[in-house]
C-alpha cells in the first residue's frame, strides 16, 4: 500500500510523521487487501486453536513431534514404632526414618494432531510414546545399614535398599479431544481470547505390575527367580513389567488471555479425573469392594497465571519470537496410587503383603454375635498400589517459541514442580460409611463382647497393618520433578 502526499501544504506537514514512520508494509489493524500478503491471525501459543473455513484458508492441519526428558526425585521415610534409644518410646511416633532416594527418569516422544473443523474449533489427538522409564531407589543416610526399618511387625523384610526397576518402555496411552475459542481477540479486538477443551484419554498399552530387576525368591518348585510376580500365583510364569497405569481419564480445561501490545498476559485452570479401564488389571482388582474406602486414583486440578512476551515479529513472512511464563499450583486428591514404592511394596515376599486379605465378613454360623471371614469373597491381594494422601504441589515454566515461517514453528522449554510431603501408604482399617452390622463388621469393633460392642465400620480389604497402621507407614518428600523438551510444529 503506498501512500499518496497531499496537495496542502498543512496536509503534507500532518501528515508527515506518518510518513517519516512509515515502513513499507501494512499495519495489524489495516484493512487487508486483496494484493496485499495475508497477516497472521495467532493468539497466545497456549490459547492458540487450529481452525477452518477462515478467510480463504479452508483447512488447516498442525501436525507435532517433540522429545521430553523428564527427572524424578523424592526422598523416602518411615514412621518407626521401634523401641531403642533415639527412637519411639512407645508414646510417640516419629517419621523421620531414612529409606531411600526415589529416582526415575523417563524419556517420552509426543506425537500430536490437530485438525480444524471450523473456525476456531478443532479435534486434537496425542500420543506420548514412552522410550524409557527407569526407575531406583538407593540409599538414603546410611538407610541400607539398618535394614530394621524396612521389616514387618513380625520381622520380615519388606524390600532391601537399594532396589531397582525393570527399565520399561511403551504406550501408556492414546488422547482426543476438542478445542473451542468461545472468544477470539483476533475477530472482535474488545473481546479477550477465550477457550474450553476436553481431552479423553484411553488405556492402550500393557497395564503395570510390580517389578523387582534383581529378581526375587517366591518358592518356585524349580527355585529360580521372579521379576514380576504374580500375588496370586508367586511361583508361576513371569509378568509383563507394563507400562500403561490401566486408567481412562478425562481432562476439562479453560484459558483466558489478552495480548496488550508486546505481551499477552493468560490464566486458566484444568480438571484430571481418571478411572479404572478394566477390572484385570492390577488397579482395577479392588473394583467393588465393600469395605474399600478409596477405589479411585487422586483428583487432579491445576490453576494456572502465565505472560507471553512477543518482543520481535514480522508478520508479513509469518515470523515471530514467543517467551512463555507460566507458574501453576496444583492439588491432588486422596486416592490409590502408583506411588514411588510400587515396585519394591509390590514385588515383596513378606507374609504380611503376601497373604491376602478376606474380601468380607459373615456371621458365625455358631455365634450369631461373632464375624467370621465369608468363604463366597474372593481374596484380595496386595499389588503394590497404595492409598496416598492429599497433597499440593508447585511449578514453574519457561519456554521460547519461534516461527520460522507459515509453516514452521519450534519450541523448547523447561519446567520444575515441587510437591508437598505426604503419606503415600494410609489406607484405613475400617469403612466407617458403610452400614455397620455385628455380622459383617469382623474386627471393626470395640468395646468388650461381655457387655455388648460397639460396630465401627467394615474391614478395609486394601488395608495392610504393616503398612498403613502409624508406627509403620511410608512417606515420600522433597519430590522434586524437572522436566526438558524440545518440539516442532508443522501447519498445513
Amino acid at each position: 500500500m503506498i501512500p499518496r502526499f497531499p496537495r496542502s501544504w498543512l496536509a503534507g506537514l500532518v501528515a508527515l510523521p506518518a510518513l517519516l514512520t512509515h515502513s513499507g508494509r501494512a499495519r495489524a489493524d489495516e484493512p487487508v487487501a486483496a494484493s496485499e500478503p495475508r497477516l497472521m491471525s495467532e493468539t497466545a501459543e497456549i490459547t492458540s486453536v487450529v481452525d477452518a473455513f477462515d478467510r480463504d484458508d479452508a483447512f488447516d492441519l498442525h501436525l507435532t513431534a517433540g522429545f521430553q526428558q523428564i527427572w524424578k526425585r523424592a526422598d523416602i521415610h518411615r514412621e518407626t514404632s521401634l523401641n531403642q534409644p533415639g527412637l519411639a518410646t512407645g508414646g510417640f511416633v516419629p517419621a523421620t526414618e531414612n529409606v531411600g532416594t526415589f529416582s526415575q527418569s523417563q524419556s517420552i516422544l509426543n506425537l500430536g494432531l490437530d485438525i480444524g473443523l471450523f473456525r476456531d474449533f478443532a479435534i486434537t489427538a496425542r500420543l506420548p510414546l514412552v522410550l524409557s522409564d527407569a526407575r531406583q531407589i538407593d540409599d538414603l543416610g546410611g538407610a541400607s545399614k539398618n535394614p530394621q526399618r524396612l521389616q514387618d511387625p513380625s520381622g520380615q523384610q519388606l524390600f532391601t535398599v537399594p532396589f531397582k526397576s525393570p527399565t520399561r518402555s511403551g504406550v501408556d496411552y492414546f488422547a482426543l479431544g476438542v478445542n473451542w475459542a468461545i472468544l477470539n481477540q483476533q475477530r472482535d479486538s474488545s473481546k479477550p481470547t477465550w477457550v474450553v477443551g476436553v481431552e479423553g484419554r484411553f488405556a492402550v498399552g500393557a497395564p503395570m505390575h510390580a517389578c523387582n530387576a534383581a529378581g526375587v525368591k517366591t518358592g518356585a518348585a524349580d527355585g529360580s527367580s521372579r521379576t514380576c510376580p504374580d500375588p496370586v500365583n508367586p511361583g508361576g510364569a513371569d509378568r509383563d513389567p507394563g507400562i500403561s497405569r490401566a486408567l481412562h481419564a478425562i481432562n476439562g480445561k479453560m484459558v483466558v488471555s489478552r495480548r496488550v501490545g508486546y505481551v499477552e498476559p493468560y490464566t486458566g485452570f484444568d480438571v484430571l479425573a481418571e478411572f479404572s479401564a478394566n477390572n484385570t488389571s492390577d488397579f482395577g482388582a479392588t473394583n467393588g469392594l465393600t469395605g474399600s474406602l478409596v477405589n479411585h486414583p487422586p483428583l487432579i486440578g491445576s490453576y494456572t497465571l502465565g505472560l507471553e512476551v512477543i518482543p520481535w515479529e514480522r508478520r508479513e513472512q509469518f515470523q515471530r519470537f514467543v517467551a512463555d511464563f507460566r507458574a501453576t499450583g496444583i492439588y491432588n486428591s486422596p486416592g490409590r496410587e502408583y506411588s514411588e514404592l510400587f515396585d519394591a511394596l509390590g514385588s515383596s515376599q513378606a507374609g504380611s503383603l503376601r497373604n491376602p486379605n478376606p474380601g468380607g465378613y459373615t456371621a458365625s454360623a455358631a455365634d450369631a454375635t461373632k464375624s467370621v471371614t465369608d468363604p463366597s469373597s474372593p481374596p484380595v491381594y496386595f499389588r503394590g498400589i497404595t492409598d496416598q494422601q492429599a497433597f499440593g504441589a508447585f511449578a514453574a515454566q519457561a519456554s521460547v517459541t519461534w516461527q520460522a515461517g507459515e509453516y514452521v514453528k519450534f519450541q523448547l522449554g523447561a519446567s520444575y514442580r515441587f510437591n508437598q510431603s505426604h503419606i503415600v501408604t494410609a489406607a484405613d482399617a475400617c469403612n466407617p460409611d458403610v452400614s455397620k452390622q455385628l455380622a459383617t463388621s469382623g474386627p471393626c469393633r470395640v468395646g468388650d463382647p461381655t457387655f455388648g460392642q460397639s460396630v465401627t465400620g467394615v474391614p478395609n480389604p486394601n488395608h495392610r497393618d504393616a503398612l498403613d497402621t502409624p508406627g509403620h507407614r511410608f512417606s515420600v518428600d522433597n519430590t522434586s520433578i524437572t522436566s526438558l523438551w524440545v518440539q516442532g510444529s508443522v501447519m498445513f
